[in-house]
């Protein structure tokens, strides 16, 4: 019998190591797995709705209200409401959250020259070229 072999499940494996190791990294800030959805923020140039920061993060809206809630709730980011529609709820950064940021860009070098030792720079380029066909290759399947 042909054995068959799931390309998700190295893909699982990577991102679960990685973001284990990135979580122990970042314990001591206290921001759980949150620091992706600081990251994005301060990526972007205004304030985001709530889902466009979903868009962003791949994640369902339910979800992220749930990240948004906590994240306000410990007052690392802001909520402020669309006046024009009160249904549209604009994210941004606290300035405590500021604060977190170069240090979690930081961990998130470190991290990535962990995983890039003894790679060389074109099978890395080559690894995320194909990372990027293959993802473009089932979004026309509408997966």
């Amino acid at each position: 019998m042909k054995s068959v072999q799931l390309i998700s499940y190295k893909l699982k494996k990577i991102n679960y190591l990685y973001n284990k190791i990135l979580s122990k990294e970042l314990s001591a800030s206290k921001l759980e797995h949150h620091f992706e959805v600081l990251l994005v923020l301060a990526t972007q140039e205004s304030p985001v709705t709530q889902n466009r920061l979903a868009e962003l993060l791949q994640i369902d809206k339910s979800r992220t209200a749930i990240i948004v809630f906590d994240l306000e709730k410990r007052g690392l980011i802001q909520i402020n409401i669309n006046p024009n529609d009160r249904r549209q709820h604009y994210v941004s950064l606290s300035s405590s959250a500021l604060t977190y940021i170069p240090h979690i860009e930081v961990t998130i070098e470190k991290i990535n020259q962990l995983a890039e030792a003894g790679i060389e720079r074109q099978k890395l380029t080559t690894f995320f070229e194909v990372s990027e066909m293959i993802q473009q290759n089932l979004l026309k399947k509408g997966a």
